[in-house]
């Protein structure tokens, strides 16, 4: 679903009309009904109004759409700007900002605050409330599937297709049938009287509705974040240990893993793990696709460990994940190439009945475990809600087999895939929680509950 940055392949000036001339004072974003008198102002003005303030984004490995404010902050969407802490924003008339920081990310609400950057331009103001229905007309702002370094904003034009109630944060996600494309993430999803009324970023079903989070949700992330009060800094679930050749690791349980991270080499990397019962090693790129193993690949068998290679081609950052099919495995890790440890600090926290925790999937790939102890014939109820296809498993912690329990989408959600699973212990003891991304994208908020 959060499908909407493209890998990097990759303006010209906006054209003056007469309606902007007459609507010079105009902020973007804004009601044009209120600067003429015309009954509804066309698609053309509606372009010169708020396309200004619509920017490319850029890093080295994604592309997408985001939104000035009126006090000089930039929105976008925070699957589109991760895993870099700056982007490179260019606007409509050729403007360029280079290195702009990503300050704060809301992986909950997939937001993420850049800059602030100095302009001179119209930001688009941050509402705190709209008014929109079913069939109302709407307008796309951004920037798809661009190859250029100094590309012109896109529009398209659709009907608002019905309000998404997302129960768990009191929104309503506005799905419409706007044509939406990969690097449109962190768009300007427009009214017909030439309000900003969402930000968009995801897409729904087959027939791929444009799903825009409201501006008024937006406003209110937006002030937290700026503040830094709530949620968490970008990448905040997640340390990044300094960067070494040798690590020793300790595994709890058959669903543990550790992750170590590889900024990537010219030529291939040799990894070795000693100890454990049978240590294995899966790597992932930035987007979450599998670099190792292949099919055909195997670890090579040494007095010193199992070996294990993978080519990154020089692209980085890589994501390793050490897991062994024994509980309580104590391994060592080298390398031939400087990696950095990965602390998840969502791991291994204690759950008890009635409570609600907050996490995140800090890199692609991540597992995220807890630990709860039931007592025999105890029933429990977890759910885990967000807007990424979470996976949910229950199993005892000295589990070397299938778990328990598991589930994928029958919870509800936004869009009907959060999981959820009923559970009786059939005996005492200490059993984990494992939740995970059916798809390895990052970041991505969740909320678990356990009753």
């Amino acid at each position: 679903m959060l499908a909407l940055a493209v890998p990097v392949v990759m303006v010209a000036c906006s054209a003056e009309n007469e309606a902007e001339n007459q609507s010079s004072e105009t902020d973007p974003g804004t009601s044009l009904l209120t600067t003429t008198t015309r009954p509804s102002p066309t698609a053309r003005e509606i372009y010169d109004l708020v396309a200004p303030s619509v920017a490319f984004l850029e890093t080295d490995v994604s592309t997408g759409s985001a939104v000035l404010t009126d006090d000089g902050w930039v929105v976008t969407n925070a699957h589109v700007v991760w895993p870099r802490d700056s982007v490179r924003l260019v606007f409509a008339d050729g403007e360029e900002h280079e290195d702009v920081p990503v300050q704060r990310i809301d992986d909950y609400l997939d937001l993420a605050l850049l800059g602030p950057i100095e302009s001179e331009r119209r930001g688009i103001p941050l509402l705190e409330s709209i008014d929109v229905a079913t069939a109302d007309e709407v307008y796309l702002i951004g920037y798809p599937a661009e190859s250029e370094d100094f590309p012109t904003p896109s529009i398209t034009r659709g009907l608002v297709a019905r309000l998404r109630r997302w129960e768990a944060t009191g929104f309503d996600f506005i799905q419409s049938d706007t044509a939406i494309a990969g690097g449109q993430s962190g768009g300007a999803l427009v009214a017909a009287d030439g309000t900003v009324i969402g930000i968009s970023g995801l897409t729904f079903s087959d027939a791929g509705f444009a799903l825009s989070l409201p501006i008024d949700a937006v406003t209110e992330a937006v002030a937290d974040l700026v503040i830094g009060a709530s949620p968490q800094p970008f990448a905040d679930s997640i340390n990044i240990a300094p960067q070494v050749r040798e690590a020793e690791i300790r595994l709890s349980h058959t669903w543990d893993e550790e992750a170590f991270v590889f900024e990537g080499a010219d030529e291939p990397t040799s990894l070795t793990l000693a100890g454990g019962s049978e240590p294995f090693l899966t790597v992932l790129d930035t987007f979450g696709e599998m670099i190792y193993p292949a099919a055909d690949e195997e670890p090579e068998i040494t007095a010193d460990g199992r070996v294990f290679t993978f080519d990154t081609g020089g692209f980085g950052p890589v994501y390793a994940y050490v897991t062994d099919v024994s509980v309580d495995a104590t391994i060592v890790v080298t390398s031939d190439q400087a990696f950095s440890h990965v602390i998840d600090k969502d791991d291994a926290r204690l759950l008890r009945i009635g409570s609600t925790t907050e996490g995140s999937f800090g890199i692609p790939g991540d597992y995220d475990w807890f630990a709860i102890e039931l007592n025999a014939g105890e029933a429990i109820t977890v759910d885990v809600d967000s807007l990424g296809d979470v996976e949910l498993l229950i199993d005892t912690a000295d589990a070397e087999s299938i778990p328990l329990a598991e589930d994928f989408d029958s919870g509800g959600g936004l869009f009907d895939t959060n999981p959820e699973v009923e559970f009786t212990a059939d005996q005492a003891g200490v059993y984990v929680i494992v939740i995970y991304e059916a798809f390895a994208e990052a970041p991505a908020g969740y909320v678990l509950t356990v009753e």
